[in-house]
């Protein structure tokens, strides 16, 4: 089955942008060829209008000046294609995108619709409501649906090959065919019956070689039928090949889009097993195999899944996860040998399967020798220790806070994955090593003086930077000590006539701090930027009694939980409005005004009145956290 839809770039364009142009005016889709930006699609009223494809857009718009233009978009035109041709999965398993339209194989799939008629009228009928035009033809080749689905008016089903004898026409002699039997020779001559009518471009061969046949006369595939073969062959190589697989004389390949390939490994036995050794060997041969499988397409699993089968038709499984995606067997190993006690081999398995649900892709990582070797290590051992603690208390059990975009406290964090941007949150440090050799390379002290308001700068000890003063490479604590704050003054850059000589390899190291130093300073963390906050926050907010001198001071004493809290220090208010942009209620959009109070016996707390004075509602007091 061959699915057209005709002007597909100009009917996707009118989709994702309805405001483009007006229904009845002209619009084009622009390409660019060199220099020169042609057209390379139409719609309806640019062709009334006189324009055609690949004409010069200058030349179109001194034909129709009021022509509204696009660039056209060829790879968003194939992911949709390819969209389709999934969404077309609802009919057959074999779909594919075509240069037009779709594939689709729907051999032994009709009868789930009725019949191929209603196939063919439920799938364009859902096009159509989509505002997709679209034509389909049936066929018994890849090759005649197509040229079919180009001259139908809705639908076409090559069915009925009931041909009379005077009307076919005549096939090349000598031809093979891939129909054996009698019914397939009458099927082949209903193709050629069906197909001669047509022009020769239904067949898909190249343009060029259309435009040699129509001046030679050969207008239509039934002028080519007839023709010497050997002829043809010579003069049109790529005419024949396209015939025969238009007429099933020869075969055609489709690259049907498949669901991927899963992520699991089986192994049937010979005799039952039930030994907890056999089960934890028969694990590992499992994990050897998929993972071998992994490392070749560079992929790691999240959670692997094992399942054992039993002779009586019970199935035992047991499943891991880990916090970073992994293909080594042993590390995997190591979490399944805690769970593998618990199969339950009943009289005995018989097969066992291990399956990766979630994989993500996974490149060769090799440590540096300067650098990477301890963060990397220092990472993989947390995902190691992360991984053992999920599998003991259950997944999504370790889990980490990071902030979100609220002022709201309650919402202000979310929980993420213990190990979610590893690579932000673990920076691979600078080995010992290396930073023993920037210092020595760097005869410079960077620091900054406490009680001074200038960096302390000094190119070389033996070089005189400032007046009365002579700097060396020591603490921060040494320089603020002996250095006064007025004297400092921020030192000119180096020139080239005092500039220090360095040794080759130092001079490069003193190179990478300088670039080190260029870079822009990491700003504050979104945590850094907060307010004081209570470490932990209760889940609702406690209602409190509270005492106060006037209607918007701090509380003077509360009563929480029976027991009477006198204050002695207060801070606020903190004013924290509602989140309008989220269309709450009328009573979730109180302002809060947050205060960090201490009590006489040394206990701070955070405690907020939500509402106004004056307002439709009392305030009231809640008490949201403990410091501590």
């Amino acid at each position: 089955m061959y699915v057209w839809l005709p002007n597909f770039a100009m009917t996707l364009a009118r989709l994702k942008r309805p405001r483009l142009a007006k229904r009845r005016e002209p619009l084009a889709l622009l390409e660019k060829q060199g220099a020169i930006r042609r057209i390379a699609a139409l719609d309806g009223p640019a062709i009334e209008a006189g324009l055609y494809l690949h004409q010069p857009l200058a030349d179109a718009l001194a034909v129709c000046p009021k022509l509204v233009t696009a660039d056209a978009d060829p790879a968003a035109e194939a992911d949709a294609r390819t969209a389709l041709a999934l969404w077309a999965q609802r009919y057959t398993p074999a779909t594919a995108p075509a240069p037009s339209g779709l594939w689709l194989d729907i051999t032994g799939c009709a009868h789930l619709f009725g019949d191929e008629n209603e196939l063919a009228d439920d799938l364009l009928d859902r096009l159509e409501t989509r505002g997709i035009p679209a034509r389909a033809a049936i066929a018994p080749t890849f090759g005649a649906a197509f040229a079919l689905a180009h001259h139908a008016e809705r639908s076409v089903i090559a069915g009925d090959f009931a041909a009379t004898a005077g009307d076919e026409p005549s096939l090349l002699p000598g031809q093979a065919t891939l129909f054996g039997s009698e019914d397939g020779r009458r099927v082949e001559t209903g193709l050629a019956t069906l197909l001669a009518p047509l022009p020769v471009e239904r067949l898909r061969i190249a343009t060029k070689t259309a435009s040699v046949l129509r001046k030679l006369g050969l207008y239509t595939v039934g002028d080519v039928l007839p023709l010497p073969r050997a002829g043809l062959a010579r003069r049109f190589p790529g005419l024949l090949p396209q015939l025969d697989k238009a007429l099933g004389r020869a075969d055609e390949s489709i690259d049907f889009l498949r669901a991927p390939t899963p992520w699991l490994e089986r192994l049937r036995f010979a005799e039952p097993l039930a030994a907890p050794e056999d089960i934890e060997r028969v694990t590992r041969a499992l994990l050897d195999m998929l993972c071998r499988r992994l490392e070749r397409e560079r992929q790691g699993g999240l959670t692997f899944e094992v399942s054992f089968f039993r002779v009586d038709g019970g199935v035992e499984g047991q499943a891991v996860t880990t916090a970073l995606p992994c293909r080594d067997p042993v590390r995997v190993m190591r979490l399944f040998r805690e769970k593998l006690p618990l199969i339950d081999p009943g009289f005995g398995i018989d097969s066992a399967m291990i399956f990766a649900s979630k994989v993500e892709p996974l490149e060769a990582r090799q440590s540096s020798i300067l650098r990477g070797g301890q963060g990397e290590a220092g990472l993989e051992d947390l995902a190691a220790l992360i991984d053992g603690l999920e599998n003991r208390f259950g997944e999504g059990r370790v889990y980490r806070f990071a902030p979100r975009e609220s002022h709201i406290p309650e919402r202000g964090v979310s929980r993420q994955p213990a190990l979610a941007d590893a690579a932000a949150v673990f920076a691979v440090a600078a080995t010992p090593r290396l930073a023993a050799e920037e210092k020595e390379a760097f005869p410079f002290a960077l620091c900054e003086a406490s009680g001074a308001s200038a960096e302390l700068r000094s190119r070389d000890a033996r070089l005189p930077d400032y007046p009365g003063v002579s700097l060396k490479p020591q603490t921060s604590e040494a320089i603020a000590a002996n250095v006064p704050a007025s004297s400092v003054a921020r030192p000119a850059p180096p020139s080239h006539t005092n500039a220090v000589s360095l040794p080759p390899g130092k001079a490069r190291a003193a190179g990478r701090k300088k670039s080190a130093r260029k870079q822009p300073a990491a700003g504050p963390s979104p945590w850094e930027m907060l307010p004081e906050r209570p470490v932990r926050l209760f889940s609702r907010p406690h209602p409190i009694d509270v005492t106060a001198a006037l209607p918007d001071a701090p509380p003077m004493l509360f009563r929480w939980r029976k027991v009477v809290h006198r204050i002695v220090r207060a801070d606020g208010p903190e004013r924290i409005a509602s989140e309008w942009w989220r269309g709450l209620r009328d009573e979730e959009r109180e302002v809060r005004d947050y205060y960090r109070v201490e009590s006489a016996h040394g206990m701070r707390f955070w405690v907020y009145r939500e509402g106004e004075y004056g307002g439709e509602r009392p305030p009231r007091w809640y008490l949201h956290g403990v410091f501590a």
